[in-house]
């Protein structure tokens, strides 16, 4: 089970960090998708998230039939030998990732990195992260097959082919406005 929320997040790409674009560029790495920092599409989109994430907070603690493959997205940021977390979409060098296996109490959660990490050094795939509300940038699972929330996967959708926001539109049924 595990295995296939891995997969499938990895197959929508889901993994969409904001890093220097010249530092992307230079090692060419074709799994990451690059949003400039302060990107107006996708603040539009973290507000919208976060508009919604009381509703999706309250569907974790007290999940409705037919729903799993509850994530959040984080901001992680390389700060000494350990890692901060943020949600500045103006701050350099951060790297937006997913986490799952999320475990709550009030504001405060404990969640599993799900993602490989590309820029950010002092975290790896796997690693119990601790972090509040505030810190969570964006919000998904699925319900009966299909996504609710992960707004940030929009801006890329949008930009990118017509044929894969369409492909992606019927098959998990996101929608971007």
């Amino acid at each position: 089970m595990l295995r296939s929320v891995i997969s499938l997040l990895s197959m929508l790409v889901l993994s969409i960090p904001v890093i220097p674009a010249e530092r992307a560029l230079a090692q060419d790495n074709s799994n990451v998708q690059l949003i400039a920092p302060g990107d107006p599409a996708m603040a539009k989109a973290h507000e919208k998230s976060i508009g919604e994430l009381d509703g999706f907070l309250e569907k974790l603690r007290n999940p409705p039939a037919g729903t799993e493959n509850y994530s959040l997205k984080l901001g992680f940021k390389d700060k000494d030998k350990s890692v901060v977390l943020t949600t500045d979409q103006m701050a350099p060098d951060v790297e937006f990732m997913w986490v799952y296996q999320i475990e709550a109490s009030g504001d405060h959660f404990t969640a599993l990195l799900g993602d490989k990490p590309e820029y950010i050094h002092n975290i790896k795939q796997g690693d119990r992260v601790a972090f509040g509300k505030s810190d969570i940038f964006d919000w998904l699972y699925t319900e009966n097959g299909k996504i609710k929330g992960n707004y940030t996967a929009c801006p890329l959708l949008l930009a990118g082919p017509k044929e894969q926001l369409d492909q992606y539109r019927e098959i998990y049924g996101i929608v971007c406005d």
